[in-house]
C-alpha cells in the first residue's frame, strides 16, 4: 500500500516509470477480473488497457480514502460495465435493425402475395370472385352475400368454396399457403 503511494507521487512528480511499475503491478488481477465479467479474452484485454489509461488519467484524483488497488478496481469495475452496457445496446440495435429487416421483408412477401392473390383473383371465374370478394374483403355473411348476388346461401358456399381453393392453388403454385 505504502508502495503505491510512494509510486503515484512519483509519478506525479514526473517520473514515467513509476506508472509502468504500478501497471506491471497490478495488470494481471485488473485483466483477471474484467475477464470474469466479460468471459471473452481480447475483451478483458481492451478493458484492462483502458481500466489503466482511465487511472493514469485520473491518477492525481486519486484521494487516498481507499487503498491505490481498490480504487483501481473500481475504475475497472467501471470501465467493464460501460463496454457491457454499451456491447448489450449495440446488440439491443441490432436486433431491432434485424427484426426491422424482418418487418421490411414480411411486408415485401405480403405485398408479393397480395400481388399474386389479385391477379388469382383476376384468374378466377366471376361469381367465385364476386363471392370471395364480398366475403373476405367486404366482411359480408353468407346471407348478405347471397343477397348482394341475388342467389341461395348454397350457391354463396359453393362460390366462395371453390373460389379458395382455386386461389389456393394459384398461391401453391407461387410458393404461398393461405389459411380460409
Amino acid at each position: 500500500m505504502e508502495e503505491d503511494i510512494e509510486l503515484i507521487e512519483r509519478y506525479i512528480a514526473g517520473d514515467n516509470t513509476a506508472v509502468e511499475e504500478l501497471v506491471v503491478k497490478y495488470q494481471r488481477q485488473i485483466y483477471a477480473f474484467v475477464y470474469r465479467m466479460t468471459n471473452d479474452m481480447e475483451e478483458a484485454k481492451d478493458l484492462t488497457q483502458k481500466t489503466f489509461i482511465n487511472a493514469v488519467k485520473g491518477i492525481r484524483e486519486f484521494r487516498r480514502q481507499s487503498s491505490f488497488r481498490t480504487w483501481l478496481y473500481k475504475i475497472a469495475a467501471n470501465t467493464g460495465l460501460k463496454h457491457i452496457r454499451q456491447r448489450k445496446e449495440e446488440v439491443e440495435l441490432e436486433e431491432s435493425v434485424v427484426s426491422n429487416e424482418e418487418g421490411v421483408l414480411s411486408l415485401l412477401i405480403d405485398k408479393e402475395k397480395r400481388t399474386h392473390i389479385k391477379k388469382g383473383m383476376e384468374r378466377l371465374p366471376e361469381r367465385q370472385r364476386l363471392a370471395v370478394v364480398l366475403r373476405v374483403y367486404e366482411g359480408l355473411s353468407c346471407s348478405g352475400t347471397a343477397e348482394v348476388m341475388g342467389c341461395t346461401e348454397g350457391a354463396v358456399k359453393a362460390h366462395y368454396y371453390n373460389g379458395v381453393k382455386k386461389l389456393r392453388n394459384i398461391l401453391r403454385e407461387k410458393g404461398y399457403e393461405i389459411n380460409a
